[in-house]
């Protein structure tokens, strides 16, 4: 009988701080069985700004969580946000014999790999995920996989995410303090393709755009890996404050507002629909139509930057599957359609493709947590021996492996 096991994701927001849960059988049975939020405390501007409160805000989700769905777990899987991330391309060539060729093995790429990595990193820096793009065996022949092949030297050409290690390590302690450990951390983002896109999404060309508080990234899939990654500095935040700034308003209320009658549509732009506000003690009327217009200089500019970014990535005029959208800002009115209309291609809001005992509501927000707990079940994989004796495979497949290494 296969034994169940749990993951939990934690997304660390700017505005929310999210907790999921997964129930795992194998990798084609998963059932998402809880998902909690709150406002996040003790963290601004991407790094920790009051370590106690964190750690409560922390404690206080996952336990809430924990309880809804009658679990003890002592481990999560941290998410950051793009705020807290750098993205660069690197690669490198080692030598893998003086004369003739050998047979490449799979400690040969991972040697290479480390190569390229330690090329990559810097001092005060941690990588998240490093994803190689191609190897190239004797400078001529491109492989996604060259494992088996002949060659007397290896290079590769890799996508690397990091994180700055005391910011991590900060956040890490806030956790550890909170009464969980962090066996893993990941670019929320990243893990959020993990259930926003399918398999034929990640083969053939998709594009995903996840709008948080504080900036916006955009990843391409294809090949079945993230093939570029960018950063916009624009995210829901920005909305809120514009409608902050134009309209005279605290920023709470501007939230609220943005989030109940902000549009990006043209049709809202003329409306004089009115809604009472509360400024003091008196109730103020302010238009739609002056809402629309607070936000629209930066709505047009979030959507040239996404333009841009995809001219970059090649695809403005070429992409097969066209675009789905997660995170907050995704759900501000119309601005679903006006990414299409900018982009002249079809876009979507996020359909998580895990089951759920009940409805996570909007899976645009969650996908991100729920990648997380999949994220955490896909590494454990790495670490697991082979069930059903495959191990004596394993065994056999590493000989085979020094034998090409050595002779």
């Amino acid at each position: 009988m296969i034994r169940e096991k749990y993951y939990c994701g934690l997304d660390l927001g700017a505005q929310k701080i999210k907790a999921g849960i997964l129930k795992v059988k194998d990798a084609a049975q998963m059932e998402l069985i809880g998902i909690y939020e709150q406002k996040t405390a003790g963290f601004r501007d991407g790094a920790v700004s009051d370590l106690g409160e964190l750690s409560d805000c922390i404690h206080a989700t996952v336990h809430t969580l924990l309880q809804k769905t009658s679990l003890k777990l002592k481990e999560v899987q941290l998410g950051v946000g793009s705020e807290l991330i750098e993205i660069r391309e690197g690669g490198t060539t080692i030598p893998l014999v003086d004369r003739t060729s050998k047979i490449i093995t799979r400690r040969d790429m991972k040697k290479v790999n480390d190569q390229a990595r330690l090329l990559s990193l810097k001092m005060d820096e941690e990588i998240l995920h490093d994803l190689p793009q191609q190897y190239l065996v004797d400078e001529v022949n491109k492989a996604l996989n060259p494992g088996g092949l002949y060659g007397r030297k290896l290079g590769v050409q890799s996508l690397m995410i990091f994180a700055n290690t005391n910011r991590i390590r900060n956040i890490m302690r806030a956790v550890h303090q909170a009464g969980y450990e962090v066996p893993n951390v990941f670019f929320t983002s990243y893990a959020a393709g993990e259930v926003a896109l399918d398999d034929a999404d990640r083969a053939q060309g998709r594009v995903l755009i996840d709008i948080g508080a504080m900036a916006t990234s955009v990843l391409l899939f294809e090949d079945n890996i993230l093939r570029r990654l960018k950063k916009i500095e624009i995210g829901g935040d920005a909305f809120t404050r514009r409608i902050a700034e134009q309209l005279n308003l605290p920023l709470d209320l501007a939230e609220e507002i943005k989030r109940s009658y902000a549009a990006t549509l043209e049709a809202y732009h003329s409306s004089d629909e009115e809604i009472l506000v509360k400024r003091d003690s008196a109730y103020k009327p302010v238009k739609g139509k002056d809402i629309c217009a607070a936000i629209e200089p930066r709505i047009r500019e979030l959507l040239e930057n996404i333009r841009n970014v995809l001219r970059e990535f090649g695809v403005l005029d070429d992409l097969e599957t066209g675009i789905v959208m997660t995170g907050g800002g995704s759900l501000l009115t119309g601005l679903i359609e006006r990414v299409s209309q900018a982009t002249r291609h079809p876009a979507r809001l996020a359909r998580m493709n895990v089951a759920s005992a009940r409805s996570p509501g909007n899976a645009a927000l969650f996908a991100g947590v729920v990648g997380l707990a999949k994220s955490g079940f896909k590494q454990s994989l790495r670490y697991a021996l082979s069930p059903d004796g495959h191990w004596r495979a394993n065994l056999a497949s590493r000989f085979r492996e020094l034998y090409h290494e050595y002779f």
